[in-house]
């Protein structure tokens, strides 16, 4: 332990100097949702997805009808699809280490005279699927949410699974042709695949901080529209990517179904609280807390990674982009902050 305590002694200056500009706050600020009013239903045209290049691990996540379009907007790098002036929110998304990226249609005219939708995943099979496996290849998220509307009135549903049927078994949709056609990548008939959501982690962060949203958990999704079509490509692309080493590797995708009723400000502070509960979760899973170099250990060779990490995710990814930020997150509160010394001081004691 006195090793350890030297060792980040002497670097304790440098580490200062890192981190204060970087370290982010954790606060639930339910006030966020309120900065970012819906878009007009007849939102200008899209410039398309805007990746940035900052070495940080991606994060997707999907809306179809309102409000799950709506709720979605901060995160969208469209400014055609924020609100005017509102800044794309999602790069290094709160300084937890992930860039946040949203992909919705609008629905110029409401949706009951336009249910399909315009744009990115249209309410569409067709569309819905080649702009799957179109964007996926270009984002590689490390994680996956996709959302749709439910019948619910304000629901908050953790779909545990969803299932792919024969391709008559589907319901119709808006456009011609109505079901999954041969054309379009398929698994075999009710084919299950599983949500690896945090769920009841989900479900009691947003029970606990967001009035008015009922969480819950459903075992899996048997409806036969888009919703459970969209959840089941999410957790499809997760099950093709899931293992270490794969350059498009996908440790966590879910599906989470929306109370038709649900405001659109409401939607908006679930989501945040729902982010931040699969993040600290796809942190848990990456390896050791504290194992910083990804050598599979924790020792005193961490010590300067663990620095670098204070510094920020894009400062630690310069320098380590083959190993996740997040174990620096050494007390689990979700963020890497100087509350993580002590504890990683503890971690190199049992060496």
């Amino acid at each position: 332990m006195s090793r350890a305590v030297r060792s980040l002694a002497a670097v304790l200056p440098l580490v200062a100097l890192l981190a204060l500009p970087a370290v982010a706050q954790e606060s639930p600020d339910p006030a966020f949702s309120q900065r970012w009013p819906a878009a007009p239903s007849t939102a200008a045209p899209r410039t398309g997805l805007q990746l940035v290049d900052n070495g940080l691990p991606n994060y997707l996540i999907t809306g179809y009808w309102p409000p799950t379009n709506e709720m979605l907007r901060p995160w969208n790098t469209d400014p055609n699809q924020r609100p005017p002036g509102q800044p794309w929110v999602g790069e290094n998304w709160e300084g937890r280490g992930f860039n946040i990226y949203a992909l919705f249609p609008e629905f110029p005219g409401g949706t009951t005279v336009n249910p399909k939708g315009n744009g990115d995943f249209e309410v569409d099979y067709q569309d819905t699927s080649n702009d799957w496996w179109g964007y996926l290849p270009q984002v590689r998220p490390l994680v996956i949410t996709t959302f749709s509307r439910a019948n619910t009135n304000v629901g908050w549903e953790m779909e545990g699974g969803n299932i792919f049927y024969a391709l008559s078994a589907w319901s119709p949709d808006y456009l011609a042709p109505t079901r999954p056609d041969a054309s379009l990548p398929a698994d075999p008939p009710n084919t299950q695949r599983w949500s690896t959501l945090p769920m009841q982690a989900i479900v009691d962060a947003v029970a606990a901080q967001v009035p008015g949203v009922d969480p819950f958990i459903s075992p899996i999704d048997t409806g036969n529209f888009l919703s459970n079509y969209i959840g089941y490509h999410g957790n499809w692309w997760r099950d093709l990517h899931a293992a270490p080493g794969d350059p498009m590797r996908c440790i966590i995708a879910g599906h989470i179904h929306v109370g038709r009723l649900t405001p659109v400000a409401t939607g908006t502070d679930a989501t945040v609280v729902t982010l931040r509960e699969v993040i600290r979760h796809a942190n848990s899973l990456m390896g050791p807390r504290g194992d910083l170099d990804c050598d599979g250990d924790v020792d005193f060779d961490d010590i300067d990674p663990f620095v670098a990490a204070l510094g920020g995710a894009v400062a630690y990814y310069a320098q380590f982009p083959d190993c996740h930020y997040g174990l620096a997150d050494i007390d689990d509160d979700g963020l890497v902050t100087f509350d993580d010394i002590d504890p990683f001081v503890s971690l190199l004691g049992g060496q």
